[in-house]
């Protein structure tokens, strides 16, 4: 008999491959370094789902058990409150998950910190480095 189980992504490397897959959506345009994962996930945060069904969340909320746990008391920390119970709406808690993750991640790279306050041109060597650079990046934590 066939095992059907999808194997999920760690957080880490979802988080990573997110940026790879979304960052030459932007190519042409010109941002400021610090938003820049803010544009990435624009549309999931716009939509309220990366997965557009809440069995899917909850199955990779469950994979990510420690790093939501973790995600929780970072938004207590930053925000002052829990934004989404991931029990009650589970696809939006994973997409602010991500957000956090993503930008987390940029800002690791070295030309995003360098560049931090400033706009930056996303042109194919632009977009070429960061993708480098969010590569090199070691599974981590990022909360």
């Amino acid at each position: 008999m066939e095992n059907n189980v999808e194997k999920l992504e760690s957080f880490f490397d979802y988080c990573k491959n997110y940026i790879i897959d979304h960052i030459e959506d932007w190519e042409g345009s010109t941002k400021y370094a610090c938003d820049l994962g803010d544009y990435l996930t624009e549309g999931p945060n716009c939509d309220g789902s990366l997965t557009y069904s809440s069995y899917k969340a909850k199955e990779y909320i469950r994979e990510w058990w420690d790093e939501a746990g973790k995600y929780w008391e970072y938004e207590k920390l930053n925000f002052g409150e829990n934004l989404h119970n991931p029990f009650d709406n589970p696809e939006a808690f994973m997409v602010c998950m991500v957000i956090e993750g993503v930008r987390s991640i940029l800002s690791r790279c070295d030309y995003i910190d360098k560049h931090w306050n400033d706009e930056i041109t996303l042109n194919k060597r632009t977009i070429k480095k960061i993708i480098e650079q969010v590569k090199e990046q070691d599974d981590d934590e990022l909360f």
